[in-house]
Parts: C-alpha cells; sequence; structure tokens
C-alpha cells in the first residue's frame, strides 16, 4: 500500500495566507452600528423622526356598539339612543370586520367586556378614526382608502331606524 495523500478543498489557499479585514474598515463598520442604534433610541426616547397624528377638533363623532346578528352578519346600534343604526349583511364588509375583530381581541386581552361602545370619529382635517376608549387603541380609516372611508363613513351619516329594546329577537 502507498501513503495517504490529502489533497487541498477546491478553491482552498495552499499557501497559508489569511484573509485579514482592514482596521479601518472594522472601526467605520463599528461606527456606523453605534450611529443606528444611537439614532434608534433617539427616536423611541424623544419621539424624532416619528410620525405622529397631529390633535384636531371633532366634526361629528357617534358611539356605536357592534353586535352579531343570528345571520352572520352585523347589527350596528346608536349607544346614544339605543336603536340600530345599520344592518350589516354576512360575507362582506370585510375591513370592518378585520378592524372590529382587532379591537375587540384587545379589549378581551385587557379583560374588558363590551359595555362601553366604540367611537366612530371624524375630525376637522378629514381624518375619520374608530376609537375604541377602553384600550385607547384606534384604526384610521383614511388610511385604507375611499372604500372603506364610505363603508364607515355612511355608519356615521346614517339615521338610527327602530329601537333596538322593541324588536323582535
Amino acid at each position: 500500500m502507498g501513503d495517504i495523500i490529502f489533497e487541498p478543498e477546491p478553491g482552498a489557499r495552499g499557501n497559508g495566507d489569511e484573509l485579514r479585514v482592514p482596521k479601518p474598515a472594522l472601526y467605520m463598520a463599528a461606527a456606523v452600528a453605534v450611529f443606528t442604534v444611537g439614532l434608534a433610541v433617539a427616536a423611541s426616547q424623544f419621539g424624532v423622526g416619528a410620525d405622529r397624528e397631529r390633535p384636531s377638533a371633532v366634526l361629528v363623532e357617534r358611539s356605536l356598539h357592534f353586535r352579531d346578528a343570528a345571520d352572520h352578519g352585523i347589527t350596528v346600534i346608536d349607544a346614544s339612543t339605543n336603536t340600530v343604526a345599520a344592518e350589516l349583511p354576512p360575507n362582506g364588509n370585510g375591513f370592518l370586520r378585520g378592524a372590529l375583530r382587532a379591537l375587540t381581541r384587545s379589549r378581551r386581552a385587557a379583560g374588558a367586556g363590551d359595555a362601553v361602545p366604540f367611537r366612530l370619529v371624524r375630525y376637522t382635517d378629514g381624518r375619520l378614526v374608530l376609537l375604541d376608549p377602553v384600550t385607547q387603541q384606534h384604526v384610521t380609516i383614511t388610511s385604507f382608502g375611499p372604500t372603506q372611508i364610505e363603508s364607515f363613513d355612511r355608519l356615521l351619516q346614517t339615521p338610527p331606524t327602530t329601537d333596538v329594546g322593541t324588536r323582535a329577537r
């Protein structure tokens, strides 16, 4: 038998030279990392670069309860008059359902029930916002386009129909 010969891996350097990164490049990379972390801390602590909604006056507001209907639709109840504001059919209003699901999930996580109504608010600057006074969370409807704005605007403008207490269940 003969001697076993080990060949170097393809692409391996046979001369034993190591690849070395120049120290100035390492210092620059460390400086960029420290600068980036510093900017992130400044933004979170001092609001630098934060995009916040500016407070403006309320133009119109409506307090609403949202109840599941027997046909899997949604019954919207005006909380101030206890009347039905709208009956939303099943298999529709996906965005409204999603927004309510998210806000309701937060309420459940906070251990709160559905006794306090949601607030649908149109501000003088044009924003339309669905607010949860219990968790202080909100969904800015105007961020999601004209179709969503229109569906929520209808809830804001719809006159109440019948008293919930006199409706047959």
